[in-house]
């Protein structure tokens, strides 16, 4: 019996150290596996901060493009205002005067006050209109102009954001 003893406390003791061996190679595993894991999760991390600092960048850049552009538009939106403003005055005082020259519209070509066949400027016939005339006509040109800023403005600012976000 004391040999039969024996063989199972050797047994018991082969399969103890067995359990304890493949516990550490389990472990040695898990460890380099987890090592493996943060190091990839680092990768990406470290990734992600240089995107978002490169997006920061790129979206700083278009706001500052689009700011110059909106105070360029500004700028000259205000001075064609300014413009019609000092013409609408001077109509009002009386030192200028709008004229509008007449033209056939079927020929295209201004009509003159010779019977010549050809018509220049000199020729033509002009129309003066009355302030409220001239007004109303600088009211148009003022709205076309405005008009003409705003799609100039809104071309340049979808042409920036394109360019800048690289949309096609």
């Amino acid at each position: 019996m004391n040999n039969n003893l024996l063989i199972v406390l050797a047994f018991l003791t082969g399969a103890a150290l067995t359990w304890w061996v493949e516990g550490i190679r389990w472990d040695a595993d898990v460890s380099k596996l987890n090592g493996a894991h943060t190091a990839e999760l680092k990768r990406q991390s470290d990734q992600a901060v240089i995107d978002l600092t490169n997006q920061k960048k790129r979206t700083e850049a278009a706001q500052i493009a689009l700011a110059a552009l909106d105070a360029k538009h500004t700028k000259e939106m205000t001075d064609e205002l300014a413009k019609n403003e000092k013409l609408r005055a001077d109509i009002a005082a009386g030192t200028r005067r709008v004229r509008i020259a007449a033209a056939n519209l079927a020929t295209c070509q201004l009509v003159g006050n010779s019977t010549s066949g050809s018509g220049s400027l000199g020729d033509t016939v002009q129309i003066d209109l009355t302030p409220a005339g001239g007004s109303a006509v600088l009211s148009l040109r003022e709205s076309t102009s405005r008009d003409d800023e705003v799609i100039q403005y809104l071309q340049g600012y979808a042409a920036e954001a394109q360019k800048r976000c690289k949309i096609n």
